[in-house]
């Protein structure tokens, strides 16, 4: 086995294009991500990841789906909500954005049921945790593994609990990702979504009983305060369930995606 320590992914641009702003060093072990299955067939790949990089114990387990071709391709980080997790939320959402061309990469998180969460770590409280950050991230590092992944053009997608993981993300590391989007979510601390520099796309039931809309119209404040483009789409009459697998939903993230240039078209 052996350890590869990844300093500014940008070593990598001659394969994979320039490096996003703001990418730190980061230690990573490729020989301690193991995939199972074909990541290019329908159903996809499992992986694991066991290694103790920059000090943090890691033990993550995840899906993987990648588009035919040998790229780059684009990416995308998927994160579930609370009783969701990488088989009944991020699988299905990575069926639909591999068909956009996008390698669609998850794993579980700490607010996943217990049965299937049990010993990952690492560990700690429910939604915008500090390991539940770590976890994303850590995640979004593994693309490296991947190869043929453009990692100038990876988004970041979550749902509910996930929807706040992924806010706490990417004000934790900010201009990482090209472009994000999320359903039915909203901000845990203003103070680190200000330092949001990603283009924010997210969707909000007017309908939903779990976490108001006045959730999201706080992360579009502060988004807007901070000159972060963003945009809400508030669903008329629609739950907080409803969202998470709506084809027009994700017809409008794909188009979010192609304005900011991670998917081909209108992109910058």
């Amino acid at each position: 086995m052996f350890r590869t320590v990844v300093v500014l992914l940008g070593v990598l641009a001659c394969l994979t294009g320039p490096s996003p702003a703001g990418v730190k060093s980061a230690e990573l072990d490729c020989a301690a991500f193991v995939v199972l299955g074909d990541a290019r067939s329908v159903g996809g790949a499992t992986w694991t990841y066991r290694s103790t990089d920059d000090g943090v114990d890691y033990a993550l387990e995840g899906v993987l789906v990648t588009p035919a071709g040998a790229g780059p391709h684009p990416a995308v980080v998927i994160t579930h909500g609370r009783g969701g997790d990488v088989g009944n939320y991020s699988a299905r959402i990575a069926r639909t954005m591999v068909g956009w061309g996008l390698v669609a990469i998850a794993t579980n998180y700490t607010h996943a049921p217990d049965r299937v969460d049990r010993g990952n770590t690492p560990d700690g409280p429910d939604g915008a945790s500090p390991a539940n950050v770590q976890r994303a991230e850590k995640t979004r590092q593994l693309l490296t593994c991947v190869g043929g992944v453009d990692l100038a053009r990876v988004a970041a997608h979550g749902n509910s609990m996930g929807a706040f993981v992924t806010t706490q993300l990417l004000g934790t590391h900010p201009g990482v990702f090209r472009a994000a989007s999320h359903t039915s979510g909203g901000v845990t601390d203003p103070l680190l979504a200000a330092r949001i520099t990603t283009p924010y796309q997210v969707h909000h039931g007017d309908s939903d009983a779990v976490v108001p809309l006045s959730q999201d119209q706080a992360l579009i404040r502060v988004l807007a305060d901070s000159g972060t483009s963003n945009a809400l789409q508030v669903h008329a009459g629609r739950g907080h369930a409803d969202l998470a697998h709506d084809p027009l939903v994700l017809s409008q993230v794909r188009d979010w995606y192609r304005a900011h240039g991670v998917l081909p078209g209108a992109g910058r």
